[in-house]
């Protein structure tokens, strides 16, 4: 996430300094620059783990074919009807947890990446005790979205940081 947001300061500087500097052309290093933003931009990366124990540790994983196949395979292994799409265009994060409602221990949680058409929220469960289970579901679509969010930044703080880092530029500058 760090990643982006640093590129998206140092794309919004050049091509500030950029439009200041030239007749209004689109330079060669601007466009090299939006390139590698987008670029750097499409690739999905949630934490991963299919277990309480694994979750206390996720792993991390860019959303792909794979990966999404491998969060099916944990899906099926606590649900009768995970539907089977071989190939998607779209992924998720998901946060799926399931604990007993009577002391609220954790029986199940998986994280991972999802295709974006499968309704992992309201699959059935197929084990014996499911009727004391609860669930908490929760699906994203940014980077690192799908842990506890005690701690992180929200996509607000980004936003500010930018709009703040802007107004410095664009006060230097003019000065």
């Amino acid at each position: 996430m760090w990643r982006k947001v640093i590129l998206s300061l140092v794309l919004v500087a050049f091509v500030g300094l950029q439009l200041g500097e030239s007749d209004g052309k689109v330079s060669e290093k601007n466009i090299i620059l939006i390139s590698l933003y987008f670029y750097t931009g499409n690739s999905l990366t949630c934490y991963s783990c299919n277990s309480p124990q694994s979750c206390l540790n996720p792993d991390t994983q860019v959303c792909s074919n794979a990966t999404a196949n491998t969060t099916t395979d944990w899906l099926n292994a606590i649900h009768s009807d995970v539907p089977k799409i071989n190939t998607s265009e779209g992924y998720k994060c998901m946060n799926l947890t399931y604990f007993i409602y009577a002391n609220m221990s954790k029986t199940a949680e998986i994280l991972g990446c999802m295709r974006e058409t499968v309704p992992f929220c309201s699959l059935t469960l197929n084990v014996s005790n499911s009727a004391t289970w609860a669930k908490n579901c929760k699906s994203c679509t940014t980077d690192y979205c799908n842990r506890n969010p005690a701690g992180t930044f929200s996509k607000s703080t980004y936003t500010i940081i930018a709009c703040v880092v802007a107004l410095i530029l664009a006060k230097l500058r003019s000065i």
